[in-house]
């Protein structure tokens, strides 16, 4: 499932990301992350929070590749939130794809993460 919530100042997002995503679940959040987007009048920083993530089905994956390839240019930073090497591992493969800086955190960090994306 992915959850959204916004920023009162409207720069930043969180999502929540948990269990296996599929493409219903991009279907649904993507609209809502594209009015972010719009609101934001400048990149949108993005903190990213796994929780019991379980990763993507096959179809999800493809539309979250396309999804970030069409709007590469429209992100600031991007902070990733989790609690395993796995994600961290992740979090860095995907910065190498990335136009905007991304950075990982453990969940001890979240204030940390929070204070980057506000700052970033």
């Amino acid at each position: 499932m992915l959850e959204i919530e916004h920023s009162q100042s409207r720069k930043w997002i969180t999502l929540r990301a948990s269990g296996t995503l599929n493409r219903a679940d991009f279907d649904r959040a993507l609209p809502e992350i594209e009015n972010a987007m719009a609101l934001a009048n400048n990149p949108l920083n993005l903190m990213v929070r796994l929780e019991d993530f379980q990763g993507l089905e096959m179809a999800a994956l493809w539309e979250d590749l396309k999804f970030g390839l069409e709007h590469n240019h429209e992100f600031g930073a991007i902070a990733v939130v989790g609690d395993t090497k796995v994600e961290e591992w992740g979090t860095w493969l995907a910065s190498l794809f990335a136009n905007s800086e991304v950075k990982y955190f453990s969940f001890d960090a979240e204030g940390e993460a929070l204070n980057w994306l506000k700052v970033g």
